[in-house]
């Protein structure tokens, strides 16, 4: 006939062998997950440079862009001036 205290000590000693093999994986499962959030913030800090960088250059294309509205604007100006100049040049001349 076993030993109940025996029996309890086995049992024992098995549950502290599992739980141990359990701290163990907890333990490399934690490292592997540092190990990936540092990864993710390094990528994260490489997204956060390049949306920055993006929307720098957003802000000087939408400055060229209204320099070059305000250079067609102008452009426009001088264009009716020289029809206007030719119209009469025309009208002198034609009359």
């Amino acid at each position: 006939m076993p030993d109940p205290i025996e029996s309890r000590m086995n049992f024992i000693i098995e549950q502290q062998a599992q739980f141990a093999v359990d701290i163990q994986l907890l333990k490399e499962r934690q490292a592997e997950n540092s190990r990936q959030i540092e990864s993710n913030a390094g990528m994260i800090r490489q997204l956060v440079d390049v949306c920055l960088s993006l929307a720098h250059h957003g802000e000087k294309t939408d400055e060229r862009i209204r320099a070059l509205g305000e250079g067609v604007r102008e452009l426009g100006e001088d264009l009716r001036a020289l029809i206007d100049t030719v119209d009469k040049l025309v009208r002198r001349n034609g009359s």
